[in-house]
């Protein structure tokens, strides 16, 4: 039998700690590998023609400066079940590559200050309608995070 995997987004806001969080403790409930998935995309190709080369980041640099921030946030976990991956493209492309093979997919919202729901991002919203597994979105400092137990979207109960 294959070790359980679960894939979670990260991108450095306070969400997706949240959510990385819930996933390592989450993963040990179910002695699942977890995936800290952060996706980005070179920004090359967006610089005007008359911009100054000095301005410009190369594709590795920007490559190394994603892997620094995926590698700092697990690193900060602690936890050896859970594994930084880099992958440049679209996040919400890359994180449903990702769930091909997973078990869940945990991915972080953020609280709206005006109102009473949670942000829900594009890439929240597409992750819940086309993952391959079920889908746990985690809200930074909320009763999700403080306890291992969530609402699963997707999920038959």
């Amino acid at each position: 039998m294959d070790q359980p995997k679960i894939v979670v987004g990260i991108n450095g806001s306070m969400a997706s700690q949240a959510a990385l969080r819930w996933a390592a403790a989450e993963g040990l409930l179910r002695g699942a590998r977890v995936e800290a998935v952060y996706a980005w995309e070179w920004s090359g190709g967006l610089h005007a023609p008359y911009a100054p080369l000095s301005s410009r980041t190369s594709r590795e640099d920007e490559h190394a400066a994603a892997a620094d921030v995926a590698e700092h946030a697990v690193g900060e976990l602690g936890e050896s079940h859970v594994v930084p991956v880099v992958v440049e493209g679209p996040s919400a492309q890359v994180l449903l590559r990702a769930t091909a093979d997973a078990d869940l997919l945990v991915l972080g919202a953020h609280e709206a200050e005006s109102e009473p729901y949670p942000v829900i991002n594009p890439v929240v919203t597409a992750c819940l309608l086309r993952a391959r597994c079920p889908v746990v979105v985690v809200l930074p400092g909320g009763e999700q995070e403080r306890r291992a137990e969530a609402v699963l979207a997707g999920a038959r109960t």
